[in-house]
């Protein structure tokens, strides 16, 4: 029976699809994001299609539930996932697919509660780590696993992996590939060669790109900004920073592509549901945006970007009303 997995390259993708991969031990690892998801799906041929950590962008909504209906007929699908969908959304892919597990917490969560019966108990480790990667370390499910385990070994493994897939070295798929089917056959992150280095350069890096966001940061309103700082794999971290030298509440790194803009927002302020916000926002000026309640994105036309913000921040203010 041929399986194939589909899922994220994020530290939480990773983590899923080696607990997918540790559970059918032949599959195929493939990796996806939102944006290439319908296509990439469209091309999959297999008897099992496992789906780990892929968020439907809203607008493409429709179009992907109607290929996975009709991929379903051939194949059974299961789906792991913890971005927010639409009611009706959910009901229909719970009728369709095989299974569609969606919930709070990680998909790496998500994924090994669905398989942890079938799995050597050491397996919640790849769990923790693809949590703690996405800053779902707090569910009820994780904390209480974490009472028996070392945390500082946890913390360290895990950083291993969503810190060095941020270098250049481990940033490719094919060494994504590799982190999943070692993580799969049981051993740690750290015994991956270069790994543990690459991780250091990054932390290294970010150290320098905090002083290099607090001289470029813009604010608007309640919203800390930069353009075009560093490279692809510290978005995140220039979002945060954009944040915190300003003293806002809400971070944005803006990255120029041909006739887009795209945006990596983060908050310090949890009470913040940045997913909802980047939707509203980025479709006000003809762009989309989604993502987690902390960590969240938005893609939009490349000169609506003094739109956006102050969309941004007209909601922000509504919110605090």
């Amino acid at each position: 029976m041929k399986t194939i997995v589909l899922t994220h390259s994020d530290c939480d993708g990773i983590c899923a699809g080696a607990i997918a991969l540790s559970r059918f031990r032949d599959a195929e690892i493939f990796f996806t994001k939102p944006v290439s998801f319908f296509d990439d799906l469209n091309a999959c041929e297999a008897d099992r299609i496992i789906i780990c950590d892929i968020a439907i962008p809203h607008r493409d909504l429709s179009e992907v539930i109607r290929l996975l209906d009709e991929k379903s007929r051939h194949s059974k699908i299961l789906y792991f996932d913890h971005h927010p969908l639409p009611e009706n959304a959910e009901k229909k892919l719970k009728e369709v697919l095989s299974v569609y597990a969606n919930s709070e917490g990680s998909a790496s969560e998500i994924t090994y509660r669905y398989f942890q019966k079938d799995l050597p108990k050491e397996r919640i480790w790849v769990a923790i780590y693809g949590a703690i990667g996405d800053y779902e370390q707090k569910t009820e499910f994780v904390q209480e696993r974490l009472r028996s385990w070392d945390v500082r070994a946890l913390y360290f493994e895990a950083g291993a992996i969503f810190l060095g897939i941020k270098d250049r070295s481990f940033d490719d798929y094919d060494s994504k590939r590799k982190i999943v089917e070692t993580l799969a056959k049981g051993s740690n992150p750290s015994d991956i060669k270069g790994l543990v280095e690459a991780a250091k350069k990054v932390v290294n890096g970010e150290f320098e790109l905090y002083d290099l966001v607090k001289k470029s940061a813009k604010k608007l309103g309640d919203v800390g900004y930069v353009r075009d700082v560093y490279s692809f794999g510290f978005r995140g971290p220039s979002a945060l920073f954009a944040a915190t030298v300003t003293g806002c509440r809400v971070g944005m790194a803006f990255y120029n592509r041909k006739n887009s803009l795209d945006i990596t927002m983060r908050s310090r302020d949890y009470s913040i549901s940045l997913n909802s916000l980047a939707e509203e926002a980025a479709e006000s000026v003809g762009g989309s945006g989604g993502g987690l309640p902390q960590a969240a994105g938005a893609r939009i036309p490349f000169d609506r970007m003094d739109e956006f913000l102050k969309e941004v921040n007209r909601i922000l203010n509504a919110v605090r009303r």
